[in-house]
């Protein structure tokens, strides 16, 4: 399974915290980094 994971065209509202919950969802978050 992949380690990690490219997710792009997000609003720059967007936190790492709402995608790390977004994701926690469907399965374990290590970490979430945002680039911009």
């Amino acid at each position: 399974m992949a380690k990690r994971l490219y997710v792009g065209n997000l609003s720059f509202q967007v936190t790492e915290a709402d995608l790390s919950e977004l994701f926690a969802q469907v399965g374990s978050v290590d970490s979430v980094k945002l680039i911009t």
